[in-house]
């Protein structure tokens, strides 16, 4: 897939401890030699991780990229279950015995869960190795490269932190960017939101301005807000206040108790249903205005973020939601919305998350609908 290079934009997003080197444009994989060669003092070994799915076009032309900029290549498979624990020792055996030092660079294609398993094990090979990142989805921008998703320990989901090491990141908008109806891109969508809810009004309005273009799928205002959003959950990562940093949660763990009980459901919808569950109990509880409810249940409709439908027993879903939280925490705190831009943990009574369980599940009964 060689063809003309571009101009890559350039941002520094921050991430803890530092920052994230963004380099964005379309065709901007056309670029990497001088990406590659930047993210180190001296060329030596390129070491490229990619899952087995990846397009070989795509992994063919990033190999010639580097070995254009002076790098012995080595392209590394990895192995499924990617986003699990049990990756961390076959991957590093493989820089064992490939001889990778921290000299040596990382270039790592791919999605969420290959950039998590890879900031991990690169964040602590020989102390620390470079890492060029070039995720093929937004999901992978904001959750891999950025704020690292958790990795799966047996079958629970989530529970191994991974800390952000991926200093680097080469943002191929034509590689990355999919049409508006694909999961992917709905679920990005909802990362835009939560993000704004936790960041600041002004964020919220702007991603509300641009919302209509980022729909007609108008490249430049997707790549504004995409550098927006990353900066936005970049600083709350980056955040030395706990309750600033929970705005990362805002909304997951209700998605992720009902991804347990119905998981066939979308990954956009769950979480934009988070939301709405999370600002209808701080509603509940005087926190957040009514208008402001509105304001977020409007712009996660202007994004397309649907609602789901579903039956789920409220006892059993109850059940999954203390379940998700003392997984994590003996502390019972919920990440609520207190105004547009602002999440912080709160304390609910049973008697109201109860309540609150049971009117979600009857307004999401698929016989309730009609039609």
């Amino acid at each position: 897939m060689s063809g003309e290079r571009c101009i890559l934009s350039r941002q520094w997003v921050p991430i803890p401890g530092g920052s994230c080197d963004v380099r964005m444009g379309t065709n901007a994989i056309a670029s990497a030699s001088k990406v590659l060669r930047d993210s180190v003092s001296k060329p030596h070994t390129c070491v490229i991780v990619v899952r087995e799915s990846m397009d070989a076009d795509v992994v063919d032309e990033l190999e010639r990229q580097a070995v254009d900029a002076g790098f012995a290549c080595h392209v590394f498979v990895v192995e499924e279950p990617v986003g699990a624990v049990e990756s961390i020792p076959r991957l590093a055996q493989r820089f064992a015995k490939a001889r990778v030092t921290a000299d040596d660079l990382c270039c790592a294609v791919g999605d969420v869960e290959l950039m998590s398993l890879v900031s991990c094990v690169c964040g602590a090979w020989c102390s620390s190795m470079s890492v060029v990142g070039v995720p093929i989805d937004e999901p992978a921008f904001f959750e891999g490269v950025l704020v690292p998703q958790a990795l799966d320990v047996g079958d629970t989901r989530g529970l191994f932190a991974v800390r952000a090491s991926i200093r680097h990141a080469l943002v191929d908008l034509g590689l990355m960017l999919r049409d508006s109806h694909d999961e992917s891109s709905r679920y990005a969508r909802a990362l835009m939101v939560g993000a704004a809810m936790a960041s600041s009004e002004k964020e919220f309005s702007e991603l509300w301005d641009r919302a209509p273009e980022i729909m007609q799928d108008d490249e430049d205002v997707r790549g504004t807000q995409l550098v927006a959003t990353a900066k936005a959950r970049g600083k709350l990562a980056a955040s030395t206040a706990v309750v600033v940093r929970c705005g990362l949660e805002y909304g997951h763990t209700f998605a992720r108790a009902v991804a347990e009980i119905a998981p066939s459901l979308g990954p956009s919808a769950l979480l934009g249903e988070g939301m709405r569950f999370c600002a209808r109990l701080s509603v509940a509880l005087g926190k957040l205005s009514v208008d402001d409810m509105l304001a977020q249940d409007e712009l996660l409709d202007q994004l397309g973020v649907g609602m789901v439908t579903c039956d789920v027993n409220p006892t059993e879903l109850l059940a999954a939601l203390k379940r998700e939280k003392g997984l994590r925490s003996h502390r019972t705190l919920w990440e609520m919305p207190l105004a547009l831009g602002r999440v912080r943990l709160q304390t609910i009574e049973s008697a109201m998350l109860e309540e609150h369980v049971r009117a979600w599940c009857a307004a999401h009964a698929q016989v309730n609908l009609g039609g």
